[in-house]
């Protein structure tokens, strides 16, 4: 019985160890870009207000309702993703986080397609059985970010 609970006790570090956990979660700008959009709002809506044309107070007021929905959106992205969890990349499988959808572990033997390593946004592109998935770069940590594309690149290679 005791050799059985040692064996199983380090089975679990070694798996543990084997499986890697980068922070996953949307930019700082999102909430920057939100308040701006809410700033816009009310900088509009004060133009509304005092526009004395009303050709002036429509033009106003329809950039007023844009920055309110700019900002709304970029406010509920930003704080509904802040937990979203962790990027978790193990020896044969990834799990994403999702960014619209819940969390998809992918196996690698799943993935079909690997692509747009270097882009100008630096997003990596997944497509699997499950669907395209997205890991992007702004959401994580450069050096994390480069972690997970050598990994991924030499899962491509040996494939």
């Amino acid at each position: 019985m005791r050799i059985y609970t040692i064996v199983y006790i380090t089975r679990l570090i070694v798996i543990q160890k084997m499986t890697e956990e980068f922070k996953y979660r949307p930019p700082i700008k999102y909430f920057f870009v939100g308040l701006g959009g809410l700033v816009l709002f009310s900088l509009f809506g004060l133009g509304v207000i005092k526009g004395e044309k009303i050709w002036f107070s429509i033009i106003v007021g329809l950039f007023s309702l844009m920055g309110l929905g700019m900002g709304i959106s970029f406010l509920t992205i930003f704080f509904r993703k802040l937990n979203v969890g962790k990027l978790k990349l193990g020896t044969d499988f990834i799990e994403i986080p999702g960014r619209w959808k819940g969390r998809i572990k992918l196996n690698f033997n799943d993935i079909i397609d690997i692509g747009e390593f270097d882009t100008y946004d630096n997003v990596i592109e997944i497509e699997s059985r499950q669907g395209i998935h997205l890991i992007e770069r702004n959401w994580m940590k450069q050096n994390e970010f480069d972690i997970v594309k050598k990994r991924l690149r030499e899962y491509w290679i040996k494939k």
